[in-house]
């Protein structure tokens, strides 16, 4: 079950301190999309039966399935949360959504307040949910950790996102590294703290890759339109044949284009997943590396897409363990020397509310894909 990899590095001059064993932990993902299929359809039934009550007991087994089948040196990860911590929370959460939903009907002016309050409060749910999420995820019996304040969130998360549209995104890579900076400084191991030593440089590569092919699929659109209108105008009413054709010429124009978009947000999103990870270290000598590939990344998405609607739904458990499989094998933990000597902290317990209005609004934490 245990990958591991060793690398002795060179030593130094003859009479100098050995320096410490490299070893190299690669998480290994057991879960079997059968074995969970059992669970999700329980869930899924159980949730529909108790009109949602039920979601909250449903999120914790799934959390502890993948997590118990995750292991790296011979651990499993726990998750701790209770079920009736987030029910509470899940309940806010849907309060808010609904809130939003009627007042959008009846009260536009509440409607827009709320937006705005919404936005506002965007740094402090993701602030929520990630110490929600640390709080109660552990391995060998020792906690995670987010000691970072809800006020340090509003720069990454607020200020630099209003910075990058101003600037027509020419600064989302410098806001993308702060943000992966506050997650990942903030979170302890113990009493072990996660370091983050990336320059923004890294950060513009992908981006200027993604701008160049956006671009080229604005042309591509553009021009689309413009052959679309020109054949439009020269064929005659009862051309019906040459009608479907254009229509279908634009339709093929279209789906390209939302195909790139989409292409474009999982390359984004692999490579900074890559930088985020490959920048992160663990008390100081022990360090990640993060090997997704974008390509294999949206073939499995797409994959998982064709096969959820073919079967209405019902492969959504293979979908899961397909890509939790994938990133595991795409994941190492570095290690110099041991990495048994962390100690837990006792902390406080963290409220759900957090977390689960983050899962009802469907803000995602960009941690990982």
């Amino acid at each position: 079950m245990l990958d591991q990899d060793h690398a002795v590095p060179e030593g130094g001059a003859e009479g100098a301190a050995p320096a410490s064993e490299i070893v190299r932990y690669r998480p290994q993902f057991s879960g079997r999309a059968g074995e969970y299929f059992g669970i999700w359809i329980v869930n899924v039934l159980l949730t529909i039966l108790t009109l949602g009550i039920y979601s909250a007991w449903a999120k914790v087994r799934t959390e502890r399935y993948f997590y118990a089948n995750t292991r790296i040196a011979g651990s499993s990860f726990e998750y701790l949360a209770d079920p009736v911590r987030i029910l509470k929370g899940r309940l806010i959460a849907y309060a808010v959504v609904i809130a939003l939903g009627l007042s959008s009907q009846f009260m536009p002016v509440l409607y827009l307040v709320l937006l705005l309050a919404l936005f506002a409060c965007m740094p402090l749910i993701v602030f929520l949910s990630v110490r929600f999420r640390a709080r109660y995820s552990a391995w060998r019996g020792v906690r995670f950790r987010f000691v970072h304040t809800a006020g340090g969130a509003y720069g990454p998360f607020l200020g630099w996102p209003i910075l990058s549209s101003l600037t027509g995104t020419l600064l989302y890579p410098l806001m993308k590294r702060r943000q992966h900076e506050y997650l990942v400084t903030g979170h302890r191991f113990g009493r072990a703290a996660f370091g983050f030593d990336s320059g923004p440089g890294p950060y513009y590569g992908p981006w200027l890759i993604a701008a160049g092919v956006a671009i080229g699929l604005f042309v591509m659109l553009v021009l689309g339109g413009i052959v679309a209108a020109a054949a439009t105008a020269g064929i005659a009413d009862t051309d019906e044949q040459s009608a479907a054709f254009v229509l279908a010429t634009t339709l093929a124009f279209m789906v390209a284009f939302y195909l790139g978009v989409f292409a474009l947000t999982v390359f984004l999103r692999t490579r900074y997943a890559n930088l985020m990870w490959n920048s992160a270290r663990l008390a100081g000598e022990h360090r990640f590396e993060s090997t997704l590939s974008a390509g294999h990344v949206l073939w499995l998405y797409l994959g998982n897409l064709v096969a959820i609607l073919c079967t209405l739904g019902l492969a959504t458990p293979w979908a899961k363990v397909r890509l939790a499989r994938y990133r595991a094998q795409c994941f190492e933990l570095i290690a110099s020397g041991g990495i048994d000597g962390f100690v837990a902290d006792a902390d406080a317990d963290r409220g759900a509310a957090g977390a689960e209005l983050s899962d009802a609004l469907d803000l995602g934490v960009d941690i990982g894909i």
